[in-house]
């Protein structure tokens, strides 16, 4: 059976209180998901290739969305399991204020949106 430490803020609105472990697979992609999308790479011991650098991108104007978007999905493909039980793909849009610029990147899993990012 599939266990893992429940990694959930409370701010999210996936959170469930009083839940102390991931016992089901969907979960524990989107914990998965979670992990590589706030790592760059470097940051994990024996594996420098694990990680986005989403932060690096959101400056760069040499990358544009589907760029980013295949960067991440080269992340999942990579290191994590799909047995094709979940088809999951994300959208990458950028949102521009006078004086800013975020990230937002949409994970759907089988055509549902399940969380966002903000960078």
């Amino acid at each position: 059976m599939l266990r893992d430490i429940y990694a959930i803020p409370e701010e999210e609105p996936r959170y469930k209180e009083g839940v102390l472990e991931v016992s089901n697979e969907l979960d524990e992609i989107i914990q998965q998901i979670d992990l590589i999308l706030i790592t760059n790479k470097g940051d994990v011991l024996c594996m420098p290739e694990f990680g986005c650098n989403l932060g690096q991108y959101l400056f760069d104007t040499t990358y544009n969305k589907m760029q980013i978007k295949n960067i991440i999905m080269d992340q999942i493909n990579g290191f994590i399991y799909l047995d094709g039980t979940y088809n999951v793909d994300v959208d990458v849009n950028f949102i521009q204020w006078k004086y800013n610029v975020a990230m937002v990147v949409d994970l759907n899993i089988n055509n549902k949106k399940v969380a966002s990012y903000l960078v």
